[in-house]
């Protein structure tokens, strides 16, 4: 049955076809064409209104007069003067629908068309404007604009381009029937345009604008008045406007969100930066070279990621995950074309003058009224940590006995021991100890108001902090010839303080001989998010990555290396990074306590991780930036969105040249103590070995929740599937929940950081007494 319809066209010249014929029946060869056109059959339907478009030509210029059936027939005749009715005007014929169109003359249409625009619109800055010409590029959203221009008659020329068809999915917001699928955009506003009006000039660029055309664009048949630019591509977007710049035409750009109108008056300022200088260091000579990863940065920094609605920003974190690209909804593309429609008449009219981008943001200003809720606030229950309450907890704690070859190092040494341990890692590098020198005894001591976050569940991140920090302060006095003696203390009632240490000349020498070659790893010791390939390591490393961390009684290295087992694991990790930031209490602690956002920040505070650390590209630190906002999360979460969260896990354990896990056999704040120990040795030798230690934890920092702490402040949702993604990790490392599992990380080889945290002053640290 398919196969016995005639088609419209056979050819692929035909679905260019874009304007109309005209036929004046007061010329004779005209009017034979015309027949012949109708004997050919060519024609499927002819409109013939002509009648009643007299009679509103008639009525638009007698607007106070009362004209009844008769009077119109008297003044229709005299208007005539003995033409017959049928010969009067103009048919035009519109080839891809087949219908033929009886019109009165182009002035007579165009004064009846516009009537209706005065006095918003006076006759004489109708007639200015029949003089302009207008060029958009980008016809997704420039369609809207297109005919609505053309409706309003804003201009006298349009130049549309668009490389694009128009396919099932853009008809969200495109304005056009099924059967055009498959036609250029162009063709399809162009056709649109002529149906409305077929007296407007329309030139077409079927290919888009680029280098080979852009001079045609803007200055053929004319120079550009004013130029839309709605596209999606970031190389015409600088192009053009720098074209414009070049040649003083003003620029209009709708972003349909939050009805977001850019204006730039290149006429007015002709020195005026691109994009009001959001586009630094981007120029026609550079942007060709970027990756459409590094181009994100730039776009959303044109867009203003931090202003775009909570909805767009959300969808930019579902791009590829739960929806295939950005969403355009009808509603504002169309509010797009009224708003830019109406700007571009007061640009031609000269009425409006300024550079600026506005909103015209239906969302608030057709609304509910709005309870204002307080912005959520993890508030921090602890006060620092003074050296009053750290000397009264030192004068509580029972004496320490030291034997006949007890040593007081001296301030400059204690300095130089306090130096190194804090030179451990932490998490968030939030540096959660001060410590105090007093009689011979260095204390350790848990600053609470440091380390309170989401991330530290029942304070095991902390002990696992200040077990590597001993180690480093172990180590270096090995090295200079001391042994410490560690008298663990954190059942006193507070828990605040850890540790009371001692020392003795150094009479271990197998734990020296062991020890002391990694002190030279202590202040070099560092956190490497850099990619690379994956690469495998030879059995020697892992040897002695497990000889120096099963050093510690109890302590247990796995070494994971096979793809599969790296893949589920680090799915794993991504599931748990994404539940951890989606987390209302997690998701504060990321962007206020942990995460510095400016290096000057990372400077100031020398503390948490600089965000240039991280190892990102520059749109997944663009993607970070814009997940900073609290409702953003909310909304995710609202959708069951994020799981593009878990892909920069995936993608770094894929990377992996294996995954190592540090154990201890009994779950107690000793035991990650301990494991703190075992894991800073295990990362000492490993940059003696130049192999780069990505710590991945989060599994080991929220898993304790649901299997501990029946899941403190977690979703049922979150519950559920981490309790589902425990089993696999069970599954996948051979644990049980009876073990202190201590640390994570990927190790692999990979090219230095060009940037490592910074450290707190150490008067900020260490008091001596």
């Amino acid at each position: 049955m398919i196969n016995n319809y005639s088609t419209l066209y056979t050819s692929p010249e035909d679905n260019l076809v874009y304007q109309p014929q005209f036929f004046n029946c007061a010329y004779e060869d005209q009017k034979s064409q015309l027949n012949d056109l109708l004997a050919q059959g060519r024609v499927l339907r002819i409109h013939d209104s002509i009648q009643t478009q007299l009679q509103e030509l008639i009525k638009s210029r007698n607007p106070a007069a009362k004209i009844g059936p008769d009077d119109y027939k008297r003044l229709i005749e005299a208007h005539l003067a003995g033409r017959p009715l049928e010969d009067y005007g103009l048919w035009v014929f519109y080839p891809w629908s087949r219908s033929l169109v009886h019109l009165v003359e182009e002035e007579e249409f165009i004064e009846v068309r516009t009537n209706r625009n005065q006095l918003k619109i006076t006759q004489q800055e109708q007639q200015q404007l029949r003089e302009k010409k207008i060029g958009i590029v980008g016809l997704s959203v420039g369609q809207s604009i297109a005919l609505t221009l053309a409706m309003e008659r804003t201009c006298g020329e349009l130049r549309l381009a668009d490389f694009d068809t128009a396919e099932l999915s853009n008809l969200n917001r495109l304005r056009t029937g099924v059967h055009n699928m498959g036609l250029n955009k162009t063709v399809i506003a162009a056709r649109e345009i002529a149906e409305i009006d077929p007296f407007l000039k329309v030139k077409l660029f079927h290919e888009g604008l680029h280098q080979g055309n852009i001079d045609a664009f803007f200055t053929g048949d004319g120079k550009l008045d004013l130029f839309i630019e709605v596209c999606d591509g970031l190389d015409i977007k600088i192009e053009s406007r720098f074209k414009a710049r070049e040649l003083n035409i003003p620029v209009v750009m709708d972003t349909n969100d939050r009805g977001m109108l850019d204006v730039e008056r290149f006429d007015l300022e002709p020195d005026r930066p691109i994009l009001h200088g959001l586009t630094e260091g981007l120029d026609p000579s550079n942007i060709k070279s970027l990756s459409n990863e590094d181009k994100i940065p730039y776009i959303l920094k044109m867009v203003g990621a931090e202003t775009i609605s909570t909805r767009m920003k959300v969808s930019m974190m579902e791009v590829q995950q739960s929806i295939n690209t950005w969403p355009q909804l009808a509603s504002s593309v169309v509010l797009g074309g009224a708003l830019t429609t109406d700007v571009c008449r007061r640009i031609l009219l000269n009425e409006f003058h300024e550079s600026g981008r506005y909103y015209v943001d239906l969302e608030e200003l057709v609304a509910d009224k709005k309870t204002v809720s307080p912005a959520y606030v993890r508030s921090n229950p602890f006060t620092p940590l003074a050296v009053d309450e750290m000397k009264l907890l030192a004068q509580k704690t029972p004496a320490i006995y030291h034997n006949a070859q007890a040593i007081k190092p001296d301030a400059r040494t204690i300095e130089t021991l306090v130096q190194a341990a804090c030179a451990a890692p932490s998490t968030g590098n939030d540096q959660p100890w001060k410590w105090l020198y007093t009689n011979g005894t260095l204390f350790l001591y848990h600053d609470e108001h440091r380390s309170y976050s989401f991330g530290d569940f029942r304070k095991m991140a902390s002990f696992i902090s200040f077990g590597a920090a001993y180690e480093n302060l172990n180590i270096q006095a090995l090295s200079m010839g001391l042994q410490p003696h560690l008298h663990f203390m954190p059942n006193n009632s507070s828990e605040r303080l850890v540790a009371a240490i001692s020392f003795g000349p150094a009479i271990n020498e197998q734990q020296a001989d062991l020890l002391t070659p990694l002190q030279g790893s202590i202040f070099t010791r560092h956190t490497n998010r850099n990619l690379a390939g994956r690469a495998d390591l030879q059995q020697p490393i892992f040897d002695q990555l497990t000889l120096l961390t099963e050093s510690i009684p109890g302590a247990k290295l796995h070494c994971f290396t096979e793809a599969d087992t790296l893949r589920e694991l680090g799915k794993i990790i991504g599931a748990c990074d994404r539940i951890r930031l989606l987390n209302k209490e997690g998701h504060h602690d990321f962007v206020h306590h942990e995460m510095r956002w400016t290096s000057e920040d990372a400077e100031a505070t020398k503390d948490g991780i600089d965000v240039k650390t991280l190892g990102l590209s520059n749109s997944q630190l663009a993607a970070l930036g814009v997940i900073k906002g609290a409702e953003v999360v909310q909304s995710i979460n609202d959708f069951g969105g994020g799981k593009a969260l878990d892909m920069l896990a995936t993608r770094t354990v894929a990377a992996a040249s294996a995954l190592c896990f540090i154990t201890l056999p009994q779950h107690g704040l000793q035991s990650f103590f301990d494991g703190g120990r075992a894991m800073e040795r295990f990362w000492l030798a490993a940059t003696q070995l130049n192999i780069a230690v990505h710590p991945v934890i989060s599994p080991l920092y929220i898993f304790p929740r649901i299997v501990y702490g029946n899941g403190e402040g977690l979703s049922e949702q979150n519950q559920q599937e981490l309790q589902q993604l425990r089993e696999r990790f069970i599954a996948l490392t051979g644990i049980d929940n009876n073990q202190a599992e201590v640390f994570l990380t990927k190790i692999a080889i990979a090219n230095e950081p060009d940037l490592k945290s910074f450290r707190l002053p150490i008067h900020q640290t260490l008091f001596i007494d």
